[in-house]
């Protein structure tokens, strides 16, 4: 019962906290200059960006909204048509709980501690954070802001992607349906119209100990420019992810990430990256970085691209320069040269029918 009270507590404040009216007010304070949008977008040259950003807890809805705005008009400067933002976009808002700041420094100094005294990498996870391993608790949470921050987050992007004119994804969020919680996305047209949700198919350990439940459908949307799904981090460690997305008409990938790990190259390759190269796809990944309750967050954004479509041979369009802190990084994509690599791909598609119906029937417990 107290679990429930905590949680409807939560919810009445960061609904007093992140009120529709106080978002769309401080919005039309802003006077963002709309800038002309061409109807007709070039598929042989469009300018994507993404966000590389660290967490700052804020005090105020204002606050968060200036943050974005910041990285949404830099990304408008650059003539880019659609920017994207990292895996649990939110946990800024935090900081609007009271006490939580305090809470916030205990934590993450503990952590850091015992990251310094830990002998072996299994003993650092252990040691990586109190509330972490309290499940009930981070449950609770975020179980409580899950339905206001969802609100506040689809009012605040539609407004930002109508007021400069852009597509935007918003980065993730926790989206409540009955009691069941998911981590989920969204993408806004230049309108402000919402053009779908795509939740998280593949959980990291974190995500299910609290809770989180998993779908296993992704959707696909047509921009004027191609079609884009939107899976989420962990989705890319799995070849199938890519391989679907192929199947269903995609040439953009979108994919968020907060990696609760120490950065490093190799496990960075486990992602993304090698996705692209199988798959034959444009590759775009946001990251967030920094520290929360004693969570370390890591990774670096990067634009991708089949190997011989880049201009050092190496798949990378664009790439952070380093897994910490603020960036963003843009490049251009060309749908028509994308099509003509697929084309001239010696083993792209290549298919074993047999092996991989009993591949998917055993993996899939499918009759």
């Amino acid at each position: 019962m107290r679990a429930v009270n905590i949680e409807v507590l939560i919810e009445k404040w960061f609904n007093k906290k992140i009120s529709l009216e106080r978002i769309e007010k401080y919005c039309q304070q802003l006077r963002i200059e709309r800038r002309r949008l061409s109807e007709d977008i070039d598929p042989e040259n469009i300018r994507v960006s993404c966000v590389q950003r660290q967490i700052h807890l804020v005090n105020s809805i204002e606050r968060y909204i200036d943050m974005l705005c910041g990285f949404v008009g830099q990304a408008v400067k650059e003539d880019s048509c659609l920017v994207v933002f990292p895996e649990y976009n939110f946990f800024d808002l935090f900081g609007l709980i009271p006490g939580f700041r305090f809470l916030n420094k205990i934590l993450n100094k503990r952590a850091i501690k015992g990251k310094d005294r830990a002998k072996d990498r299994e003993e650092e996870r252990e040691k990586e954070s109190d509330l972490k391993g309290n499940n009930n608790f981070l449950t609770t949470i975020f179980k409580g802001v899950a339905k206001p921050i969802e609100a506040g987050i689809k009012k605040i992007f539609s407004l930002l992607a109508k007021e400069y004119r852009i597509y935007i994804y918003t980065g993730s969020y926790i989206l409540k349906e009955k009691e069941v919680i998911y981590n989920a996305g969204s993408l806004f047209d230049p309108e402000g119209n919402l053009i779908g949700t795509q939740k998280k198919m593949h959980l990291t350990d974190f995500e299910v100990k609290i809770g989180i439940k998993r779908v296993s459908k992704m959707e696909v949307h047509s921009l004027p420019f191609g079609k884009v799904v939107c899976p989420i981090c962990m989705d890319a460690t799995y070849f199938e992810t890519f391989r679907i997305a192929r199947e269903i008409g995609a040439d953009i990938i979108i994919l968020p990430i907060a990696n609760l790990e120490e950065y490093s190259t190799w496990k960075a390759l486990r992602g993304i990256w090698p996705r692209v190269q199988e798959s034959y796809l444009y590759g775009l990944k946001s990251s967030l970085n920094g520290w929360i309750a004693g969570m370390h967050f890591s990774g670096k954004a990067g634009i991708f691209a089949p190997l011989l479509m880049t201009e050092g041979k190496d798949g990378i369009l664009s790439l952070s320069p380093s897994h910490e802190g603020n960036h963003l990084i843009t490049a251009d994509v060309n749908i028509k040269k994308l099509y003509e690599a697929r084309e001239k791909a010696e083993y792209q598609e290549d298919k074993n029918t047999e092996f991989e119906k009993n591949f998917i029937e055993k993996t899939y417990n499918i009759n």
